[in-house]
């Protein structure tokens, strides 16, 4: 078996069909998918954003034991750190104090984020909220509760520093004075005053020195101050930043598509029903002899006229069974994997087609209740094979020549086909193919489904070969697997299926132009 036959291949034609039988699952699921998106975004919180820029300005007191480089390129401020002080409990609790707010700093943190922009000393503090004013409060109250916590710890920092050398400088100051009173009260050329005015000089040296000293810190205090400012306050926002409908609409939309073609070929393969000709061959790994298009059967069926297009398909298929069967006289079985009359349109048609491009052939209406073979060649209904196997009748008495295909003989269903049913045994059923082989070189018998009883697929133990037809978009695939199995247990060479559009019951049948048929005669026909 090749590829074409296992059930899980397919042709990539083959997706397209699909698409169009199951269209609608892939638009129902892909709406309800949308529909589901939409009211998402509709039923859900909505949470805004506010932005507020914050520029941080170095101070040494500040970033004096900090990294000296940072990812963002600058060499005085460490921007991942003061980002990480944003968020913290101290900010937090500032924030939530002019906020005026129930939640705990944690949960106030929680909201906010800071992205540190490259190669920049700016911060952007976000903050989410359930409306666009408390999204833009939040902002900006972490933004200057962030700038007050830096320059009050700057000071601090600064202070600390201070307020020991204000001690020593005062302590100092008190030496100075002491030493000062000494030296005035010394003679002028006393050892002990030039010691004492030394001591006073170094003195006043270490004072110019710390006096320097504070002048600087102090001069950082006022630096500190204004160690950040507030470039850009928080605004609220007119639109909602989550639910994003812009990401989520088209992501259900999309999301919704491939659903439905997951769907659609998941009912798909549920279908047992055989669908084109691509299911045949995947399935059966038969060849498919006859491939007549969705429009070559109406509401009316007929005759196919040997220059239609119709017409040169059987006339193909008449010139590949004979092919296939080689010189001599044979039995053709065309067998209905459904209940209706296509079994008995391929039989006609291939029996009539044989008759006119080779030798006489004879067509054995053995499909009893769908056979619609007569009617196609206007004859009469009359007895027929029923009758020949309850014993009643002759072929030759029933068999009739149509004058719409001449070199063809036609034996009917029967007045009563329910003789069959009691009647249709081995013995005479193989006597029956053995006269009719006699009589012609092609021998068409049509039969009906197995489910359709009585089982006239036994006739299959004595034909030469077997044509299974199958109706694309009612034939399920069970049905025709139980005929193929059945032929195959009676070693009924397979040649390969007939693939027609379905033929519903109830069909009208035209007949040709009224004419005389054919009689059967001992020298002119089957006897």
């Amino acid at each position: 078996m090749n590829s074409l036959s296992r059930p899980d291949s397919r042709n990539l034609s083959e997706y397209l069909p699909v698409l169009r039988r199951r269209w609608p699952i892939v638009v129902v699921v892909t709406l309800i998918c949308l529909l589901g998106t939409v009211a998402y975004v509709i039923a859900s919180p909505k949470a805004y954003k506010g932005f507020a820029t914050v520029y941080v300005n170095p101070t040494g007191s500040v970033n004096s034991n900090q990294l000296a480089q940072s990812r963002t390129g600058s060499s005085s401020v460490n921007l991942d750190t003061e980002a990480a002080i944003v968020t913290s409990g101290v900010v937090a609790t500032m924030a939530g104090q002019t906020l005026h707010s129930s939640l705990t700093p944690d949960a106030l943190a929680s909201a906010v984020s800071v992205s540190v922009p490259a190669n920049s000393q700016n911060m952007i503090i976000t903050c989410v909220a359930s409306t666009s004013t408390g999204a833009a409060a939040c902002a900006n109250a972490f933004a200057r509760a962030y700038l007050k916590h830096r320059s009050d710890a700057g000071r601090l920092v600064l202070e600390q520093q201070i307020t020991p050398l204000r001690s020593q400088i005062t302590s100092l100051q008190q030496t100075a004075a002491a030493l000062t009173t000494t030296v005035r009260s010394l003679p002028a050329n006393s050892s002990q005053r030039e010691t004492a005015q030394a001591q006073l000089t170094t003195i006043q040296r270490q004072l110019t020195r710390l006096n320097g000293r504070v002048s600087t810190l102090e001069g950082e205090v006022g630096q500190t101050i204004n160690s950040g400012e507030l470039l850009t306050e928080a605004h609220p926002e007119p639109a909602p930043s989550a639910p994003e409908k812009s990401l989520i609409v088209p992501s259900g939309f999309a999301v919704g598509v491939v659903l439905g073609l997951i769907a659609a070929f998941w009912w798909d393969g549920r279908d047992k029903k055989i669908r084109t000709v691509g299911d045949v061959q995947r399935f059966f790994g038969l060849p498919v002899l006859l491939d007549l298009p969705q429009k070559s059967l109406s509401k009316q069926v007929s005759l196919a006229s040997p220059r239609s297009r119709t017409g040169r398909a059987y006339t193909e298929l008449a010139h590949g069974v004979a092919a296939a069967l080689g010189e001599g006289s044979h039995v053709v079985l065309v067998a209905g994997a459904s209940p209706g009359p296509a079994a008995s349109v391929v039989a006609a048609n291939l029996a009539a087609t044989l008759a006119r491009t080779h030798s006489e052939a004879v067509l054995v209406c053995a499909a009893l209740r769908d056979s619609v073979a007569p009617e196609l060649f206007g004859l009469a209904e009359g007895r027929g094979l029923a009758e020949v196997l309850a014993g009643q009748a002759t072929v030759g008495e029933v068999a009739s020549g149509p004058a719409s295909a001449p070199g063809l003989w036609v034996i009917p269903p029967g007045a009563d086909t329910s003789l069959a049913e009691y009647n249709l045994q081995h013995d005479t059923a193989k006597a029956l193919t053995a006269q009719l082989r006699r009589d012609a070189r092609f021998v068409v018998i049509e039969v009906q489904s197995a489910e359709d009883g009585p089982d006239t697929l036994a006739l299959a133990e004595f034909a030469d070969a077997a044509l299974l037809t199958v109706e694309t978009q009612r034939t399920r695939r069970q049905d025709a697997d139980g005929v193929l199995r059945q032929l195959r247990q009676m070693r009924t060479q397979l040649l390969g299926v007939a693939v027609l559009p379905p033929v519903r019951d109830g069909v009208t049948v035209r007949p040709p132009r009224p004419a005389q048929p054919q009689v059967a005669s001992m020298s002119g026909g089957p006897r």
